[in-house]
């Protein structure tokens, strides 16, 4: 699978796991811990494809990460397949602490 594409149907699936009452984290507020103390801010309201866009730019930004999480995510033949592995919420959280 694709990482942009990959990244986007996290933000999806996660916005429906918030909009159906699984989970109290929006979208914004878990990609916003991306950008923790560095003054930027996830506005509301962003398209799952532009919050996809934010991440990468994070994972650009560090060294190794991009080959990283491309090398990860096409191991995934379809959405199913990443979501059993992986949501929204475990990505950020290892993309702050590589």
């Amino acid at each position: 699978m694709n990482l942009t594409e990959g990244i986007r149907v996290l933000v999806i699936d996660w916005h429906g796991l918030h909009e159906d009452g699984g989970t109290k984290l929006s979208v914004e507020q878990v990609v916003g811990k991306l950008f923790d103390g560095g003054g930027k801010a996830v506005s509301p309201g962003l398209k799952s494809g532009e919050i996809a866009e934010l991440i990468m730019e994070e994972i650009r930004r560090k060294p190794g990460a991009l080959a990283d999480a491309e090398k990860f995510m096409a191991q995934f033949e379809s959405a199913d397949d990443l979501l059993e592995e992986i949501d929204l919420e475990c990505l950020v959280a290892d993309l702050t602490m590589s």
